[in-house]
């Protein structure tokens, strides 16, 4: 029988300990990736590694700006409409997401994600949301090996979705403001263009002013830079892993990075030292020492800003610098792209982080077989220092300075490391591990404690009330497991976690989270099958909506009016929100029941069923209190939610005369359900949201475009038809359903009208070939059953309306101008164009929700791995040549008929990558 390493959790804190057991009894529900499959995609954030590599998790990334690039993830779906953040340990502790994102894929040996609650019973409070367990490399008694890698490339934004060039803005201008007078035209469609057709031809034909904004501000190529060394080695008393890896990264910007100006760039230092150590027969130490040193430039404007920029600002609007060299500028369009990337300056920050972990363990053989204890301590400490150079320019239009700007030098400013966090854990535990006979049991006991404190005037603070500076974060967890196994067949285990945080009252503030399971070996060869089930509890303390929600706390409010002739507003101290003193952490009920398959030892299959019921969701009490109340409503643990589903994991390998060859694939579908949110309830049953999945769409259903025959000669709806509320409609504006059939269209007509933005089937498949040194490998990620709101990329979607710019959808627009030949009602798919605020067409109606389903290659690569004939003359144990490319490819039907990328619909895109590399190692 073989035997291998189990990991079982066994406390709050994710302390793992490697218990010797046979390698079929495990009972959880365990998905794994190993660090060499991460390393495969060159990326500068750890997080955007995990597409399609790692069932179980979703992950979706909304930037691709150096710094701000970090993908999300959620476990088997949205399992509550509160917070879904999971938890993250890396070597036994928990870590941040600050620490996580930009650990090196080098660095890391495994990754494991833990889903059921077999798994996550033990992690208490923090365990409902799953979590992401990461152990990093060790050292090898053996001799002493040498890794050296190397990857240089350039990346490239996956999709820019560009406004109309300056002929069809002016072009489609004309239409929208001559819509625009159609009440002052009695009623009439008459074609009164601001734009000349001598403006026109000028456009046309490259004479008049057509800046192509994205062209002016970005560059095609960005680069990747990667390079690290690893020393590994030891005997049996001591062992180490040594790790340095360099990367840099810079962005999209078309401008140098030198003492006045910046691109996008973040460049850092991955340190890491794991140390082992055995000694007296009965003691294990261990020494983990992982730190980082980054810093980051970027221009000194905003990146959000100025992507919104390059999109709303026109093409004809002016020229990036007029005819005496000034930039260009107006009140209107203030903020010049070009001049936002190369006249402000730049701003840095340089980060430097540890995490330092002590690990001690002592073997009690001596005592009965199988006993031991261990202790363990982690410091996790973060600092931030910020430094700048920023100017300030004038603004020119026709000549004339437009602003009160002025053209200053660049001013230099730096700041001591003020922002930081300091993060400490220690975790203590005994535990028996022992076989008697057809009998094996594996025990353990574990008390851990964790301390935590940021002071930071960004995104650490979360978001809910109670979140600012200086805020410490007290949390213990008392846990514990017993498993037990009988002839390597029948399974039974319990674990529990006993947590308390400091976030609830006293009486409130503990939980006590239990869980079963069991596994049964049903065939062993050639067909091997098992079957496993688990049910139990598990807790979120960490809410949105903020912490100390049992205190009461006060802010200013200018809702206090004096004053007899005349009301005049006072500033006062009033009720943030009202204290709830009985609030308590979000619960989970956890069910999984799946099997594990192997036939003929090549072809491996993994199932799951699950179900997550949550309660307690923390939730305002809309039901209970009158809007007149005056503050924010009182927090109640009142909300529930179910979230369901399936997985399915598949791998088939094998060789044919020398060939060797793999092809695999998962799936992930999951559904949840708002059961309970204490929500207002509507007039109509069809308005509800209770009983629907969260951040599903709500909206009108929209009927086509109103059009000239729907109206009298005085412009009023005929008869028969439904009025809407939302303002005055003329032809080519959207016509919605009346679904409560009172005759008016307004906010009792609304009803679920699409999918949630999060896809509902998550599935990735892959393929490898390996022959004679040659390999090759494409891993295929994509979702489906997702749905994008247009509305969602107002700037792109909203043509000309608050001095927008128009989008190619905008040349689907409906018009009716014969005199110009201009005739689009039967075929139109955009209403009519308008330069004013439209609150009938712009609100949230099935016209402008689209399926957001996609395919991507995740990544390619090629590689070639010299002979052993020549490593040997070269003294080398191995040395492999590859290329790689990632995201290169994508289908989506959302990027064929609109331009919007599946993931990054907007702002700094998603990229993909071209690179080479070399691995060679020594020893």
């Amino acid at each position: 029988m073989r035997y291998r390493t189990l990991l079982y959790m066994l406390a709050f804190s994710g302390k793992v300990l490697a218990q010797s057991v046979p390698d079929s009894i495990p009972t959880a529900s365990v998905s794994k990736v190993s660090g060499e499959e991460l390393y495969r995609t060159p990326a500068a954030n750890i997080t955007n590694t995990f597409y399609g590599r790692l069932p179980g998790i979703i992950t979706e990334q909304a930037s691709g700006e150096p710094g701000y690039d970090n993908a999300s993830f959620v476990i088997r779906g949205m399992g509550t409409y509160d917070n879904n953040d999971i938890a993250i340990f890396v070597d036994g502790f928990q870590v941040n997401n600050t620490y996580f994102q930009y650990l090196s894929a080098i660095e890391i040996a495994e990754v494991k994600l833990y889903k059921d609650a077999a798994a996550l019973a033990a992690f208490g409070m923090r365990g409902a949301n799953g979590v992401l367990w990461i152990t990093t490399k060790r050292g090898h008694a053996g001799k002493p090996t040498v890794q050296v890698q190397v990857r240089n490339g350039v990346q490239q934004a996956e999709n820019i979705n560009k406004p109309l060039r300056s002929y069809d803005y002016a072009r489609l201008y004309n239409q929208a403001v001559s819509n625009d007078l159609y009440a002052v035209n009695n009623h009439q469609y008459i074609y009164t263009p601001k734009y000349t057709t001598t403006q026109l031809e000028a456009y046309k034909n490259g004479t008049g002013t057509d800046i192509d904004w994205f062209d002016e501000v970005l560059k095609k190529n960005a680069v990747f830079r990667d390079a690290n060394i690893t020393f590994s080695g030891g005997d049996t008393t001591t062992r180490y892993a040594l790790i340095v890896d360099y990367m840099k990264n810079q962005g999209l910007y078309n401008v140098a990075t030198n003492a006045t100006t910046s691109n996008a760039q973040i460049q850092r230092f991955n340190l890491r030292a794991n140390l082992d150590f055995s000694f007296f027969k009965i003691f294990e130490a261990k020494v983990d020492l992982g730190g980082r040193i980054e810093d980051r430039r970027y221009p000194n404007f905003n990146g959000p800003s100025l992507w919104n920029n390059m999109a709303v600002y026109p093409s004809n609007v002016y020229p990036v610098k007029d005819e005496t060299g000034n930039w260009s500028g107006t009140t209107v369009y203030s903020n010049n792209p070009v001049a936002s990337l190369k006249a402000l300056g730049w701003t840095s920050t340089h980060d430097r982080t540890l995490q330092a972990n002590f690990n001690l363990k002592e073997k009690l053989d001596f005592i009965t077989p199988g006993l031991y204890l261990s202790e363990a301590v982690s410091f996790n400490t973060w600092t931030r220092s910020a430094a700048s150079k920023t100017a300030t320019y004038a603004r020119y239009y026709n000549g004339v300075q437009t602003t009160t700007d002025v053209t200053s030098d660049l001013v230099a400013s730096a700041s001591s490391p003020t922002n930081q966090y300091d993060w400490k854990q220690a975790n203590l535990s005994a535990g028996y591990d022992r076989t008697f006979g057809s009998h094996a049991v594996h025990a353990l006991v574990n008390y851990f404690a964790s301390n935590y404190i940021e002071d930071w005037n960004g995104n650490f603070n979360g978001s809910g009330y109670n979140t600012g500076n200086n805020i410490f974060h007290h949390y213990t967890n008392l846990g514990g497991t017993i498993d037990y196994t009988y002839r390597n067949k029948y399974m039974l285990g319990f674990g529990f976690g006993y947590s308390g945080s400091d976030n609830y009252a006293i009486g409130h503030n503990h939980g006590f989270y239990p869980a079963i399971s069991a596994g049964w070996i049903a065939l062993t060869a050639p067909l091997y099958l098992k079957v496993r089930a688990s049910a139990g509890k598990s807790g979120n303390e960490n809410s949105a909506q903020g912490r100390y929600l049992y205190q009461q706390y006060y802010g200013t409010s200018t809702a206090f009016y004096t004053g007899v002739t005349s009301l005049n507003s006072n500033t006062a101290i009033a009720p943030t929100y009202i204290a709830n003193p009985d609030i308590f952490a979000e619960h989970s009920m956890k069910y999984n029941v799946g099997f594990d398959m192997t036939l003929f030892k090549k072809l491996d299959i993994i199932a799951d069923a699950y179900m997550d019921k949550r309660g307690g969701i923390i939730t305002y009490d809309q039901a209970s209190y009158a809007a007149t109340i005056g503050t924010a409503l009182m927090f109640k643990n009142i909300g529930k939610m179910t979230n369901k589903g399936f997985e399915l994991t598949m791998n088939y390998h094998d060789t044919w005369k020398g060939l060797g060859y793999h092809v695999g694939g998962s799936m992930l579908y999951h559904k949840n359900t708002v059961d309970y949110k204490a929500e207002i309830t509507p007039v109509n049953s069809f308005s509800k949201t209770t009983g629907l999945s969260v951040s599903t769409p709500t909206g009108l259903i929209a009927e086509g475009f109103y059009q000239t025959d729907d109206f009298n000669a005085d412009g009023t709806l005929k008869s028969g038809q439904p009025v809407p509320v939302f303002g005055a409609v003329q032809p080519g504006d959207l016509k919605y359903k009346d679904l409560d059939n009172s005759g008016f269209v307004d906010q009792n007509d609304v009803t679920k009208i699409g999918h949630p933005a999060y896809p509902s089937l998550y599935y990735s498949f892959n393929a490898s070939l390996d022959y004679k040194g040659f390999d090759v490998a494409i891993l295929f990620q994509g979702g489906a059953g997702a749905d994008f709101n247009l509305l969602n990329a107002a700037t792109q979607t909203l043509a000309f309306v608050s001095n927008n710019n128009a989008f190619p959808m905008a040349k689907g627009a409906w018009a009716y101008y014969p005199s110009e030949g201009i005739d689009t009602r039967s075929t139109a798919t955009y209403p009519r164009l308008t330069t004013q605020s439209n609150t009938n067409n712009y609100r949230n109606s099935t016209f402008w929700i689209k399926k957001n389903n996609y395919l991507r290659i995740r990544n390619i690569e090629v590689g070639y791995s010299l002979p052993e004939a020549f490593l040997k003359r070269a003294h080398l144990s191995r040395l492999r040549l590859f290329m790689s490319a990632t995201n290169p490819v994508t289908i989506s039907k959302l990027l064929r008929d609109y331009n919007f990328d599946p993931e990054t619909p907007t702002g700094y895109p998603g990229l993909k990558s071209y690179i080479g590399g070399l691995s060679v190692s020594f020893n």
